[in-house]
C-alpha cells in the first residue's frame, strides 16, 4: 500500500483564505438557493399551516389500515461512530468508558485560536464503510461548518461535509435474508456518506431536593469523535423496511469493521423523516424528522406513531407542519423541539480551515479487495454446504453478539469435522452445532444473565462435548447436564471427559434386547393404560415418545435414545 501521505494529498486553494469577508454572505445565498436539494429532504412547497394535532397516541378511522388512502414515505439519517482510535479534527484518544471529561483536547473543548488538523488514519475506516454500501468514491471532497449553538456544542459550529461528501449515489437491496418476504424486494438508495463530528454528551440529573436544582452535565470525551454519516434516499415505505434498512446498515457497518459498536452500545444513533401523501397525488408530503433514536425497536415504534399522528392531523382537515420532533420511549409518544424552515437554519458554510481531502484511487483499490465478507455473504454460507443452516437460524447467528457466534459456530466445526473418528454427515453436524450454539449454550446463558463475551465455555470444550454426543457416548439429556456444570465452574480447562466421568454421565452401552431394560419399559406402559390403549388403537401413534421420554427418565439418561425408541416400538408392535 501507498503510504498515507501519498495516498492522501491535501491542497490549501488560495481562494478559501483570501474571500473571508464575503465567505459568509456567499454561503447563506448558497444554502438558500438550494435548500430544497437539503440532506434527506422530504418536504414539498405547500406553505406550513397552524396543524390540528390530536397527539402521537391518537387513532383515526383508518388505524387499523392507516396506509390503505395514503403513501407513506420514510428516509433514514445514521449516524455511527468509526472504529478510529483518535479524534476525528484532535490527537484526543476516543472512549465509551473513560472517566468524564478524560479525553478532550483543546479543539474538542472550543479553546479559542485552536484549529483543527484531519487525523488521517479516520478516514480508512469510512472509506470501508462506502465501499460495502455500494458507494462511489469521490475523489475530491471538503469540509464545512454546520452552525448552531447548545451546550454539546463547545465551538458553535460541528465540521461535516453537507455539499462535498466522500462518497455518494449507493444502494443497498433488502429481501427475505433481511426478513421481508421471500417475494419482497426493496431497493433502499444512499444518497450520501459523509464525515462529521460527534457531539459531547449531556447528562441530565434531575432535582434531589429543593436545594439541589436540576442541572445538565456535560462530558466532552465524545466531542468531536469521527462519524460517518449515511442518508438514505426517501425509498422506504414502512417502519417495517426501516427497520430492515437500519439493521442491515448496522450489519455492514459491523462486518466491514467500519463502526465500534452498534445501537445498543451507543454507537449508532438514527434519525427518521417521515411524510404521508394521498395515494395518486405526485411528489411527496411534507417531511417531519424525529431524532435521536438509539434503538430498531424506538425506530420503528416512532414510525408508526408518527404516521398515524399525521393521518390524523389530515383527516381533521389540518396541514402537516415541517419540524423537529423528539421521542418519548417510556411514552411512546412524540413531542416537538423546533419548526424546521429548512437547511439553511444552519448557516452552513465551507471550512476555511481545512483543505480539500483527495483520496487516492489506490487506496479505494486497496478497500475494495480487502474488504471482509458481509451479512448477506455470510448468511447464504452458513445456509450453504458444509453447515446447511435455515434462513431463521443464519439470520440469527449474523445478528447476535456482533456476529461473534459465527467464528464461534465456525471453529468448532472444523474442530469436530477434523477429527479422524467423526462420523456424522456435514450436513446432520453443522445443524447439531447450531442448535446447540444458539438455543442450548445461548438459552442457557441468557438464564444466569451472562452476556456472550462473558461465555464461558471455549469453542474446545463445545466441541468435545458435542463430539462424545454425535458419538454415542453421551445421551442429549446428560449432555445438557454437562453443560451446565461447565457454566457454572467457568472453568476453561476443564475436559468434557473429567466432567462425564465425575458426574457418571456416560451413556451405558446396552441393546434393545437387555430383559432389565424391556421390564422397565412394561412396567412404565402398564401405569398409563388409557395412553397405551390410544397408541394401539391408531388414534394417536405419538404418545409413543411419552414413553419414549419416560423410560429415558427412568435409566437416568444413560440410555441411548434409539435403544429405547427401539423397546417402546417393539411393545406396541407385538
Amino acid at each position: 500500500m501507498s503510504t498515507p501521505s501519498r495516498i492522501f494529498r491535501t491542497r490549501r486553494p488560495l481562494l478559501l483564505t483570501r474571500i473571508r469577508p464575503w465567505i459568509c454572505q456567499s454561503c447563506l445565498i448558497r444554502a438558500q438557493r438550494s435548500h430544497t436539494r437539503a440532506v434527506g429532504s422530504l418536504s414539498s412547497d405547500t406553505p406550513p399551516t397552524p396543524p390540528v394535532d390530536p397527539g402521537v397516541k391518537s387513532h383515526s378511522s383508518l388505524s387499523k389500515g392507516v396506509n390503505r388512502n395514503w403513501e407513506v414515505t420514510v428516509g433514514l439519517e445514521i449516524h455511527a461512530q468509526l472504529n478510529a482510535p483518535q479524534k476525528l479534527f484532535s490527537y484526543a484518544a476516543t472512549s465509551f468508558n473513560a472517566l468524564p471529561n478524560s479525553r478532550v483536547a483543546p479543539f474538542d473543548a472550543g479553546t479559542p485560536g485552536i484549529q483543527p488538523k484531519l487525523n488521517i488514519p479516520t478516514i480508512v475506516p469510512a472509506i470501508r464503510a462506502a465501499v460495502a454500501l455500494d458507494c462511489r468514491i469521490n475523489r475530491r471532497s471538503a469540509f464545512d461548518r454546520k452552525h448552531y449553538f447548545y451546550k454539546d456544542q463547545p465551538n458553535g459550529y460541528q465540521i461535516t461535509q453537507f455539499y462535498h461528501p466522500f462518497a455518494s449515489d449507493g444502494r443497498l437491496v433488502l429481501n427475505e435474508l433481511d426478513g421481508l418476504a421471500t417475494s419482497e424486494t426493496v431497493e433502499v438508495g444512499i444518497k450520501q456518506v459523509q464525515m462529521e463530528q460527534d457531539t459531547a454528551k449531556s447528562v441530565f440529573q434531575p432535582s434531589t431536593s429543593p436545594d439541589v436544582p436540576a442541572r445538565t452535565l456535560v462530558d466532552l470525551n465524545r466531542a468531536g469523535s469521527a462519524l460517518v454519516e449515511i442518508i438514505t434516499t426517501p425509498s422506504l415505505k414502512s417502519s417495517k423496511h426501516a427497520a430492515a434498512c437500519l439493521r442491515k446498515i448496522q450489519g455492514i457497518l459491523r462486518a466491514s469493521g467500519a463502526a465500534v459498536d452498534g445501537m445498543e452500545k451507543g454507537g449508532v444513533r438514527c434519525d427518521v423523516n417521515v411524510s404521508i401523501q394521498e395515494k395518486g397525488l405526485p411528489g411527496l408530503g411534507r417531511r417531519v424528522e424525529i431524532k435521536n433514536l438509539n434503538s430498531i425497536k424506538a425506530v420503528q415504534e416512532s414510525i408508526k406513531a408518527e404516521i398515524r399522528r399525521q393521518v390524523a392531523v389530515r383527516e381533521s382537515g389540518g396541514e402537516i407542519e415541517g419540524e423537529t420532533r423528539g421521542w418519548d420511549a417510556l411514552k411512546g409518544e412524540s413531542k416537538k423541539l423546533r419548526r424546521k424552515e429548512g437547511e439553511v437554519d444552519y448557516r452552513y458554510m465551507p471550512d476555511a480551515e481545512l483543505p480539500p481531502l483527495i483520496i487516492d484511487e489506490s487506496l479505494v483499490g486497496h478497500i475494495k479487495s480487502t474488504l471482509p465478507p458481509l451479512p448477506d455473504q455470510i448468511i447464504s454460507e452458513l445456509m450453504s454446504e458444509p453447515f446447511a443452516l435455515t434462513l431463521k437460524d443464519a439470520r440469527t447467528m449474523v445478528d447476535l453478539d456482533d456476529g461473534a457466534r459465527v467464528s464461534y459456530y465456525k471453529s468448532i466445526y472444523d474442530d469436530i469435522s477434523n477429527r479422524p473418528d467423526a462420523h456424522s454427515s456435514s450436513k446432520h453436524l453443522g445443524k447439531l452445532i447450531g442448535n446447540w450454539t444458539l438455543h442450548e449454550l445461548g438459552g442457557r446463558l441468557a438464564s444466569n444473565f451472562i452476556a456472550w463475551e462473558d461465555n464461558p465455555v471455549t469453542p474446545i470444550q463445545m466441541a468435545d462435548l458435542l463430539f462424545h454426543l454425535q458419538s454415542g457416548l453421551i445421551t442429549a439429556a446428560n449432555a445438557k447436564q454437562v453443560l451446565e456444570v461447565l457454566i457454572e465452574s467457568r472453568d476453561s480447562n476443564a475436559a468434557v471427559g473429567d466432567v462425564i466421568a465425575e458426574h457418571d454421565l456416560a451413556t451405558q452401552a446396552i441393546s434393545g434386547e437387555d430383559t432389565e431394560l424391556i421390564r422397565l419399559a412394561n412396567g412404565i406402559v402398564a401405569q398409563y393404560p388409557d395412553k397405551a390403549a390410544q397408541i394401539r388403537s391408531g388414534k394417536k401413534p405419538n404418545l409413543k415418545n411419552f414413553f419414549i421420554g419416560n423410560l429415558m427418565r427412568a435409566t437416568g439418561g444413560k440410555i441411548d435414545v434409539q435403544v429405547c425408541k427401539q423397546i417402546i416400538e417393539k411393545i406396541f408392535s407385538d
